[in-house]
């Protein structure tokens, strides 16, 4: 079996490899419980990884979070538009009336045009609203207008909202992400337990199933290890040797 050369290998190459190995591996390791553990750790440095080699600026999220921000302001406008219009709808029964009133007594007492805040007033504002939106007397105000369809889209907008900027705080401020020293090491030594524990199998229970297996291997270890060679070769040319000491 051809050898990872991880070593060799940049961070984006080593995961890609992992990647690619693992439903070989799922096959080849089939039936051993051990070694699929290793696979399934295997698989949650890989993915670690990726998360950190994919984080963000914090001036990514710009769009994305006016994005999330026009769109829970649109589901609350939509929620308070409905309620006053029921409060005023003259075919109105008597306790839809009274439901829609109390409703927009609690948009008025929180601000009926909060969403003019900056993104932390905002959010404070609308976490209240729907703390008292969730009370029983206006839940049962909401199912009488039919509209609980409707808070729910606000509830979902504001927590997506909310967790967009609870990922921008922490790609600021470095907290809370995977490192490429906490799991690059534990990848590549999983990687090569694997590997290893294959190519033993293979040479004490040859079989021609584990040797189509290794055959897949070997494949998906050139693509990723050529360029990482050539690289090597290339840096290893371009070392200018030391110039001889000056003769007396």
């Amino acid at each position: 079996m051809k050898p990872l050369l991880a070593s060799l290998l940049t961070t984006g190459e080593l995961t890609t490899a992992a990647e690619r190995l693992h439903p070989v591996f799922v096959l080849a390791l089939a039936g051993q419980p051990l070694l699929l553990q290793i696979l399934a750790a295997a698989e949650q440095h890989r993915s670690a990884l990726v998360l950190s080699a994919t984080r963000k600026d914090g001036s990514d999220f710009t769009d994305p979070l006016r994005l999330a921000d026009a769109a829970r302001d649109a589901a609350f406008i939509s929620l308070r538009n409905f309620a006053t219009t029921w409060s005023t709808t003259p075919t109105a029964s008597a306790g839809m009336s009274a439901a829609a009133a109390r409703l927009v007594q609690i948009f008025t007492h929180h601000g009926n045009t909060l969403y003019t805040l900056g993104y932390a007033q905002e959010t404070a504002k609308i976490n209240e609203l729907i703390t008292d939106l969730r009370s029983p007397a206006a839940t049962a105000d909401l199912t009488t207008l039919s509209l609980t369809a409707l808070f729910a889209e606000l509830v979902s907008k504001q927590q997506e909202f909310e967790s967009l900027m609870a990922d921008k705080i922490a790609t600021e401020s470095g907290q809370n992400l995977p490192t490429i020293n906490q799991h690059r090491p534990q990848l590549e030594r999983y990687l090569n337990l694997l590997l290893a524990a294959i190519e033993a199998a293979a040479e004490i229970q040859p079989s021609a199933a584990l040797s189509k297996w290794i055959d897949e291997i070997n494949d998906i270890i050139t693509v990723i290890t050529t360029p990482a060679l050539a690289r090597r070769t290339r840096q290893e040319h371009e070392v200018t040797p030391p110039s001889a000491p000056p003769t007396a």
